[in-house]
């Protein structure tokens, strides 16, 4: 059995994976982690937790727009957007820092981004932070795998989803990339 098949259900059948890259296939000057190169090769594209797009590398040059590659530089630049705001969120520093180096990898429906903060490497993996602009910035897991669990589990969803009245449904929804 495969890792993510034992945290998610699986609702159809896998359509869009990262299959023929290479674990240390970079975007820039950063790796994707260990954690989340095993999900993009079980799982692929789709829509984790019925929340979170979950964008995956396809190789430099490809022409998906929900590609890791192509939606990471997107996604960024809303961030950078953000910057140019002054916002109570960036009263404090940590929280600029973290946003000015962050490495986006998954949109959320209800407007969150999630990213890596490629500064801190350990085995791999960089620590995982999840941004609500219109409420803050936190801290959701030191790799993808803790991140799906701190989302679902009862004990630890709030303190990332500080507004949500329960834990995230641990599902996955397979869904076609499409150019």
């Amino acid at each position: 059995m495969r890792m993510y098949d034992k945290l998610l259900i699986i609702e159809n059948e896998i359509v869009t994976i990262s299959d023929d890259l290479d674990s240390s296939y970079h975007i820039g000057n950063w790796a994707i982690p260990p954690s989340y190169y095993e999900f993009c090769k079980e799982l692929g594209y789709g829509l984790l937790l019925e929340l979170f797009l979950t964008y995956i590398p396809m190789g430099k040059g490809n022409p998906f727009c929900d590609s890791l590659e192509n939606q990471n530089i997107h996604l960024k630049n809303i961030l950078k957007e953000y910057l140019e705001i002054p916002l109570m969120l960036f009263e404090d520093s940590e929280n600029y820092d973290l946003i000015a180096n962050a490495e986006p990898f998954m949109f959320s429906e209800n407007g969150e981004i999630v990213f890596w903060d490629i500064r801190e490497s350990k085995d791999g993996e960089y620590p995982i932070y999840l941004v609500d602009f219109s409420v803050g910035v936190y801290y959701a897991g030191a790799n993808f795998k803790e991140f799906i669990i701190n989302l679902t589990d009862k004990n630890t969803y709030k303190k990332i989803l500080t507004f949500r009245e329960n834990p995230l449904l641990p599902k996955f929804r397979p869904l076609k990339m499409l150019q």
